[in-house]
């Protein structure tokens, strides 16, 4: 029996050729959304090894649902702080 990855591609193969198939769309970018595009692509690696157990075709799926997470994951973030900052602002009056 072969390793897994040897006979397919593993997930965060795929993922990086998908990043790779994405260079034109980069290099097309203005230069102050290039960081932003960047900061994308690590999300969606940041869970590749959840998105790994779903296997899927598209690597374009999960990366998205991954990226959608940290998303929402800092929205949380910013709205606790802007309670906090919203709470000390009341007590200060």
């Amino acid at each position: 029996m072969r390793p897994p990855g040897r006979t397919n591609q593993t997930y965060r193969n795929r993922l990086e050729k998908l990043k790779e198939n994405f260079k034109p769309f980069k290099r097309a970018l203005r230069k102050e959304d290039k960081k932003f595009l960047d900061s994308l692509w690590e999300k969606a690696f940041y869970h590749a090894s959840a998105s790994s157990y779903m296997n899927p075709r598209n690597p374009a799926e999960t990366a998205l649902i991954s990226i959608q997470v940290e998303q929402e994951k800092e929205i949380h973030r910013l709205e606790k702080r802007m309670d906090e900052l919203e709470e000390e602002i009341e007590c200060s009056r």
